[in-house]
């Protein structure tokens, strides 16, 4: 046997014992054999049939079926016996519909006690201090007293005439004894049930679902078979609580299949069986509501039963085929359904056995076996489930573990492509150095060589021609470009400072045009500003313009009065603004020898987004404004 089954086993097993050793508590039989008489037509006074004797029959000497549509009546002598030690005594029997008790002091021939009590009575009809399958009688033990006992069994059995006598304390010590194993075994089904949701809330792993409604529906049939449960919520309508019990074993039985149809995925495996498990589902929900129907309406239950032998033979046919012709087919996990479908079945068939041999006077055990069963076949359920989860989490950690491998490799081999690409990119990386060096080398010559062009068309050749001013404002131009390709080549980048510019074009200019520093300069330049490579020349060629035209023009050889020239250069928020004045000649127009200067300013502003004023009053005044946004 597997080692999980142990514990159903044993649990089982011990549980039986307990409750037979309950079951067959010794009774105190203080009750003479009980004389049996079917009602006669038109007699239902106990007095008549106290004084009627002769009619009643002893059963152990007349033996005879009783039929169930009938009507007895029991008589019952109650002697004075010096057994009888105390006063308080209970009159118990079983599974009896209706009965009326009429108890009658045989010294005065007069009934002292009329009660009722019955499966199907009322709760406002039984006497306090009785029960549905019980009276109490206070004894004068120095009396003798017949008790009579009308009996009416409507649920289609044959009455059970069983009645028991004993003191009311050892009544109540054997109905303990099996409240304590009901309350044990109801008990365990709570504790599973609360085990069961709390694992499916964590999980969410549906077979939970099933295994929670079969164990919590089969519980619940087994609690609708006590009369507890009628006196909580049928109290006044009995019969329709026992008609609505087996509801609850249909839903037991309907979970049960989804169970299997879920665990073994019975519709991929073989969906010849998945079409027959939805057949017999449908069969039960059809004879649930046939049932009810037909028990409310007639009370005759014992046929109802007999149909449940029909379907109970139809589960064990279905579920030993299934699991015979898919055994080689279902996993290890798989497997347990089958050790829990077998105890399903050996606990149909007991049941079967128990209604055939002890028709109604099965229900006293039903309850238990069903609980005992129920509580086996769950925890073997339970295995399962725990096990497959288990199985299915060693198959994700390993699908993990491999996929974890899969992408280290991808990783590696993309790394390796990545170093790859990146040794060419270095590669190019230095190519393009190389060729950039060699450009700006090469700019960097070609530049030199128009300015040293420039320089020796300005000195003169050895006929002692004079410079030509047009290549002297050229070769400062060169001069211009000469120095921001130099800074941009010292940057190493696309960007330069433009106080570096501003600073190194005047003090070439300076050189240039005005070596004895006649000409004040006074320089104002925001630090540390950088501008993109695609303005600087631009704006380095406009500083020189401005620089070439004041020293050119604006301060002849006659005017000698504090000669000065004012380079303001500051920014804000969102754009650069220069100022640039000199306090020279001016003139009341723009003169036409300066007027390509002018026209070289204001393109070179065009091109670079810039806005542009002069006044040329008193001295030329320029205002540049250049919006920061146009320069990204």
């Amino acid at each position: 046997m597997k080692p999980y089954l142990v514990t159903p086993f044993l649990l089982f097993f011990f549980l039986v014992a307990s409750f037979t050793g309950s079951a067959n508590t010794e009774r105190a039989a203080h009750i003479s054999t009980p004389l049996i008489a079917q009602e006669q037509l038109n007699e239902d006074s106990p007095l008549f049939y106290y004084h009627n004797k002769s009619i009643f029959k002893n059963p152990q000497v007349e033996p005879g079926k009783y039929e169930a549509k009938g009507i007895y009546w029991l008589r019952i002598n109650i002697p004075a016996s010096r057994d009888l030690k105390r006063k308080t005594y209970v009159l118990s029997f079983n599974n009896l519909t209706y009965v009326d008790l009429t108890l009658i002091d045989d010294r005065t021939s007069l009934a002292i006690e009329n009660r009722k009590s019955g499966l199907f009575r009322p709760l406002k009809e039984i006497t306090p201090g009785d029960d549905r399958n019980h009276f109490t009688l206070e004894l004068d033990v120095t009396k003798t007293y017949t008790c009579l006992l009308k009996i009416e069994h409507i649920k289609g059995y044959s009455p059970q005439l069983d009645f028991y006598i004993e003191d009311q304390l050892n009544y109540l010590k054997r109905q303990q004894k099996e409240s304590n194993i009901y309350a044990f075994l109801e008990g365990a089904i709570i504790v599973l049930l609360l085990y069961i949701a709390l694992a499916w809330l964590v999980s969410r792993y549906r077979p939970y679902i099933w295994i929670f409604t079969f164990l919590m529906a089969l519980g619940l049939y087994s609690f609708a078979l006590q009369k507890e449960f009628i006196d909580l919520f049928f109290a006044e309508n009995p019969r329709l609580g026992w008609t609505i019990s087996p509801i609850f074993y249909r839903i037991g039985t309907i979970s049960f299949y989804l169970l299997l149809l879920d665990f073994l995925n019975l519709k991929k495996l073989s969906p010849l069986f998945y079409k027959a498990a939805l057949l017999i589902c449908s069969l039960v929900i059809s004879f649930a509501v046939i049932s009810l129907i037909y028990c409310y309406s007639t009370s005759n239950y014992f046929l109802s039963n007999r149909i449940n032998f029909i379907l109970g033979a139809i589960h064990i046919a279905y579920l030993s085929t299934l699991f015979i012709y898919n055994w080689k087919k279902i996993n290890a996990t798989q497997r347990f359904l089958a050790y829990g479908t077998l105890f399903f079945a050996v606990g149909i068939s007991l049941i079967i056995a128990m209604l055939i041999q002890m028709d109604e006077k099965s229900l006293l055990y039903i309850p238990a076996v069903i609980q005992l069963f129920v509580l086996s076949i769950t925890i073997i359920f339970l295995v399962a489930i725990r096990l497959r989860i288990r199985k299915q989490e060693l198959e994700y950690h390993k699908s993990i573990e491999i996929r974890v491998e899969e992408r280290t490799a991808e990783l590696n081999m993309a790394n390796t492509v990545l170093n790859k690409q990146q040794s060419e990119l270095l590669e190019k990386n230095k190519y393009i150095e190389t060729l950039i060096d060699e450009l700006n080398h090469r700019v960097k010559n070609n530049l030199q060589l128009l300015y040293s062009l420039g320089s020796l068309y300005r000195t003169g050749d050895k006929n002692g021609l004079t410079s030509n001013p047009a290549i002297q404002e050229m070769q400062s131009r060169i001069h211009t470009m000469m120095l921001v390709n130099q800074l941009l080549v010292y940057n190493k980048g696309n960007k330069l400072k433009l106080d570096q510019l501003v600073v190194e074009t005047i003090s070439y200019l300076q050189l240039l045009y005005d070596p004895q520093k006649r000409i004040a300069i006074d320089l104002y330049c925001v630090l540390d500003y950088w501008i993109p490579t695609h303005i600087s020349t631009s704006l380095g060629l406009i500083i020189t313009e401005l620089l070439t035209n004041a020293y050119k023009y604006a301060f002849p050889n006659d005017r000698e009065k504090s000669p000065k020239i004012t380079l303001d250069i500051q920014q804000s928020t969102d754009k650069l603004s220069i100022l640039f004045w000199d306090n020279g000649v001016g003139s009341d127009t723009l003169i036409a020898h300066s007027s390509l200067g002018i026209a070289l300013i204001r393109d070179l502003a065009r091109q670079i987004k810039g806005e542009i004023s002069i006044n040329h009053k008193n001295g030329y005044h320029y205002q540049f404004e250049f919006k920061k946004g146009v320069w990204k």
